[in-house]
């Protein structure tokens, strides 16, 4: 369900699922859906329960930081009113999954933040937990307040993992790359994330979904199979998390049996992510390098100007 979000008008989209959900029922659950959503989905019990009944598997939330001087500074008061890790918690135990959005780079950010959003993933489990430095995108109001400030270091923005900042920080760009990096090299750790996406689905495991009935058979899809065996290959046999992979695996067939489809889903994201977080900190660390080289070269320069304008 495609929304920047979902719940934006709680009224007509209960309207809308209390639609929904007999179309579903008659027609035996033949979609399942994700959608994004503030934070504040977790205040709302009757929202959940109607999203789980119109067969919701996944919401995507834009947390972005657990620092509330960071949120009260971008206007995200709907994150800062309750428990960030509590609102996390409650979404999940209502049967759906979470994903989730976090920035690093907000002005007046304290150091540590990169460590801060890491223990907060961990905290919570969240699985897949998509990462990047902020940018200032065209004709925003951060855009507009950073070009009176003359803080813009690009007209652009690219909205990518592997791209620097796009204007000038309240702390060092170096800094917070390094801490930008170091987080996401933790947050696709193997071990970390088969870890956390168990944790996860047991807690899914917990929440009451509607009962579908059998629906039509479908035909072997040996592409799903193949997917399959290739997970079970690569984290059960060649990896490090071989017995880890196994015993969650056996734990999910034992308490949460209906997710483990889901399960091995998710846990197929880190074949992506594993490679990919050596592309972030390999791009990423050229680019720091490039920027302090150009920024040693222009000091000398901007301080014999200033010492000619102080002379004239």
């Amino acid at each position: 369900m495609v929304d920047d979000n979902f719940i934006g008008n709680k009224r007509n989209v209960k309207l809308f699922l209390k639609e929904l959900q007999p179309w579903m029922v008659a027609h035996q659950y033949p979609f399942s859906f994700a959608t994004e959503a503030s934070v504040d989905l977790a205040n709302d019990q009757e929202l959940m329960d109607l999203m789980v009944l119109c067969n919701f598997g996944a919401v995507f939330l834009g947390i972005e930081t657990p620092d509330e001087a960071s949120l009260t500074l971008t206007q995200k008061f709907q994150n800062t009113r309750d428990s960030l890790s509590g609102a996390v918690n409650a979404i999940t135990r209502s049967g759906l999954r979470v994903m989730a959005g976090f920035i690093i780079g907000f002005d007046g950010e304290k150091p540590g933040a990169g460590a801060r959003i890491v223990q907060f993933v961990e905290q919570t489990a969240i699985p897949t937990a998509l990462f990047s430095m902020l940018q200032a995108l065209p004709d925003t109001a951060l855009w507009h307040r950073l070009a009176r400030e003359g803080r813009l270091r690009s007209k652009s923005a690219n909205i990518n993992q592997t791209t620097l900042m796009n204007f000038v920080p309240t702390r060092p760009l170096e800094e917070i790359a390094s801490e930008y990096v170091e987080a996401f090299d933790q947050l696709y750790d193997p071990k970390r994330f088969l870890d956390r996406a168990y944790r996860h689905f047991r807690i899914l495991g917990e929440a009451t979904y509607p009962k579908k009935g059998k629906g039509a058979k479908k035909p072997i899809n040996w592409v799903t199979i193949r997917a399959l065996l290739t997970i079970c290959w690569r984290q059960g046999v060649l990896r490090k998390t071989r017995w880890q992979f196994w015993f969650n695996l056996w734990r999910m067939g034992r308490y949460n049996p209906g997710g483990i489809s889901s399960y091995l889903a998710v846990c197929a994201q880190i074949e992506h992510f594993l490679e990919y977080r050596q592309i972030v900190r390999r791009e990423i660390e050229e680019q720091v390098a490039q920027f302090l080289a150009a920024e040693a070269l222009t000091k000398p320069l901007v301080a014999a100007v200033a010492e000619v304008a102080a002379v004239s």
